[in-house]
């Protein structure tokens, strides 16, 4: 049996509102030649869906419930698990002082890596930068490209996003100079006859 498939895009339909396009309609016909009938041809139409409608169906449909009952069953079940082990910490003596020690632990940690940013409050007239500079060699803070980035983020040629704010990273963070004559109401008030200095 000789079976050739010729894929033939048939029509493309892009419906656009407003400049955005909501679906993209494909419609692709399969040809096999055999024998399989008299006339020797079978043909079978596919058509492919893909757009905002077809989620919504998938969603929907039967498939999509399923999906969303056993998600919802996996976290129901997640969080009942949750609920009962934080009910037997508190009935638990020896429990509820061991997640007091965890709660203590997690809490100095945070302390500890809080107290290591206070050269940026420091208002004796030290340059913050050096002790960043030190701090970062050292590798007691990370700053910048030191902190891990999200491989799934990146795209066209950014390196991705960062889980955690990265301004307050910086030496100046807390330290900045205000250009008093930089407020424009007030120099807009003094350019129609208001307070001259």
């Amino acid at each position: 049996m000789i079976s050739i498939q010729l894929f033939a895009l048939l029509a493309t339909l892009m419906v656009s509102i407003g400049g955005h396009v909501h679906a993209f309609v494909a419609v692709v016909t399969t040809t096999t030649l055999g024998d399989r009938d008299s006339s020797g041809v079978t043909t079978t139409t596919t058509v492919r869906k893909m757009g905002m409608i077809d989620d919504l169906s998938l969603i929907f449909s039967d498939k999509g419930k399923k999906n969303r009952k056993a998600y919802e069953d996996r976290q129901r079940q997640e969080q009942e698990e949750a609920q009962r082990a934080i009910l037997e910490a508190r009935r638990n003596p020896n429990k509820k002082k061991e997640y007091l020690q965890k709660v203590d632990e997690r809490r100095n940690k945070l302390d500890a890596e809080r107290d290591v940013w206070s050269f940026q409050k420091d208002s004796s007239g030290a340059d913050p930068l050096q002790t960043w500079r030190e701090l970062r060699s050292s590798g007691k803070i990370k700053a910048g490209d030191d902190i891990a980035r999200d491989p799934t983020s990146s795209r066209l040629g950014s390196a991705g996003l960062q889980d955690i704010r990265t301004d307050d990273k910086l030496p100046y963070i807390d330290q900045g100079y205000v250009d008093e004559s930089a407020d424009v109401f007030a120099n807009l008030k003094n350019m129609f006859g208001g307070k001259k200095e």
